[in-house]
């Protein structure tokens, strides 16, 4: 692998940077416009994405299509295999990747080892799922069978939170089925996936897997191609009605996950403490730039005061500050934009609400924003019809059930929610009665490979996860 190569400091931090290609037809592409790529926490620059010209995506969609006809016909275990081999490549490379998300997304350093552990688990499970023949009906005069088969070249769009997580989400179900896929990450998140190209280049038959490097004018060209047939894009609700409405002139195969406003209800017969940290990790992990994070809490008011003070405890105790430092928990925002758009929800809280604790951290170069929570604000305020995407948690009271599950309810958005008491009966009927495509109760963001993850309303449709959404990535037929 050519390129300057990149060395690490005593301290963790990048001595010097490098430049990252795409992978195309199983080539870096070497030519191109440099894209710099800035460490959240530093300001400083990680390394640079070189952009290739617009010709290089027709070349890619070229060589996706040979791979995709070279690859479709051939048995089910050589997919598996390839999957397995991708899986090995993370894991005998996680300390080295998990520090270049760390520097270019700004996340603590255990949270993206965790993600590209988490990457590589992934895509063992999915190594073992397959989508076999359902017979309809046995009977030998009348045979039927259900049966499921490739769509050809899938678009995967990258978000810039879980920027490796994602791609990784994209590539097992679209590769176990049979089909071909070109990535696009992010503009301001690239690195770690170019990276992972470039350690996969000889692994996989070229063309089969590729990464593009982008500038922000790639996704369109790319979502709008007559030679896509399947788009999975991982983003914002704005973004996500753009991509459909380009898909919708090709009539394109579509899966969209996008943003969320997630509430949590937290009934008065739970321990406040014990729950108050558990809600407190599921708002500020990636310091809340998740799009199942929670991001609005409503409390009954007969423990309100004890809840919001372990709340405000916890958010003091958190250690701010750069990703790679021993003992960080909380990041800066990603990029400049983010970081503006929260700090407005702070400024607005303090107008319209009660800062408890939180606000802006002054002291640090990058874009940094302590955990911040708020009380004493109305169901109106920005911040809580909003998802606002950042380390900041409004806390609202209730005494009435039916009025806190209309509330809950009152938003266009529709990813995940969840519901915390000690009678798991109530929570349970509780669940069933909130408008989200997942619903916990007495936990939050827990997932397993097995179970279908479905967006409702405005926050996208389609599957993830489990054989349903492996059917998200083929085309059912029904030979009778």
């Amino acid at each position: 692998m050519s390129g300057k190569s990149s060395t690490f400091e005593s301290n963790g931090h990048m001595a010097d940077s490098r430049d990252y290609y795409s992978l195309v037809d199983g080539s870096l592409v070497r030519d191109g416009s440099k894209f710099k790529v800035m460490n959240p926490a530093t300001l400083d620059t990680v390394g640079a994405a070189i952009v290739p010209g617009v010709t290089v995506l027709q070349q890619a969609i070229d060589a996706a299509n040979r791979a995709f006809i070279a690859g479709r016909d051939e048995p089910w275990k050589v997919r598996s295999s390839l999957l397995l081999g991708l899986a090995d490549v993370l894991r005998h490379n996680v300390e080295e990747l998990a520090r270049l998300l760390t520097l270019e997304q700004g996340k603590p350093l255990p949270q993206a080892r965790n993600e590209i552990i988490g990457c590589a688990e992934s895509l063992e499970h999915c190594s073992g799922q397959e989508l076999r023949p359902v017979v309809l009906n046995n009977k030998p005069e009348a045979y039927a069978e259900q049966f499921f088969v490739p769509y050809g070249i899938v678009a995967g769009i990258v978000p810039w939170n879980f920027p490796l997580e994602a791609a990784i989400s994209k590539i097992g179900p679209a590769i176990i089925t049979g089909n071909s896929i070109i990535l696009k990450p992010a503009p301001t998140t690239p690195l770690t996936t170019l990276r992972f190209g470039e350690l996969i280049k000889d692994v996989v038959p070229p063309g089969l897997i590729q990464i593009i490097a982008d500038d922000g004018s790639l996704g369109p060209e790319l979502v709008s191609h007559p030679g896509i047939a399947k788009i999975s894009f991982t983003g914002s609700t704005a973004s996500g009605k753009a991509v459909m409405t380009s898909a919708a002139q090709g009539l394109k195969r579509l899966s969209l996950e996008l943003g969320g406003n997630d509430p949590a209800i937290v009934f008065d017969d739970v321990d406040p403490k014990r729950v108050a940290q558990a809600i407190f990790n599921a708002a500020f992990l990636n310091s809340g730039q998740v799009c199942t994070a929670i991001k609005r809490v409503y409390v009954h008011e007969a423990i309100a005061d004890r809840f919001c003070e372990y709340l405000a405890a916890l958010a003091r105790n958190a250690v701010v500050g750069d990703g790679l430092q021993d003992n960080v928990t909380i990041g800066p925002l990603q990029n400049k934009a983010q970081f503006d758009k929260v700090l407005q929800y702070v400024d607005e809280a303090k107008k319209v609400g009660r800062i408890l604790v939180g606000g802006r951290a002054p002291a640090l170069a990058g874009y940094f924003i302590n955990p911040t929570i708020v009380t004493d604000i109305s169901d109106e305020a920005s911040l809580v019809q909003d998802e606002q995407f950042g380390p900041i948690l409004p806390v609202l009271t209730f005494t009435n059930v039916d009025d806190v599950v209309h509330r809950a309810n009152g938003t266009p958005y529709g990813l995940t929610a969840s519901v915390w008491s000690a009678d798991k009966d109530r929570g349970t009927w509780i669940a069933r009665r909130l408008d989200f495509g997942t619903v916990w109760v007495n936990k939050h963001l827990e997932f397993n490979f097995d179970y279908p993850f479905s967006p409702c309303k405005e926050s996208g449709f389609g599957t993830e996860g489990g054989i349903e959404g492996l059917k998200e990535y083929a085309q059912s037929r029904v030979l009778s």
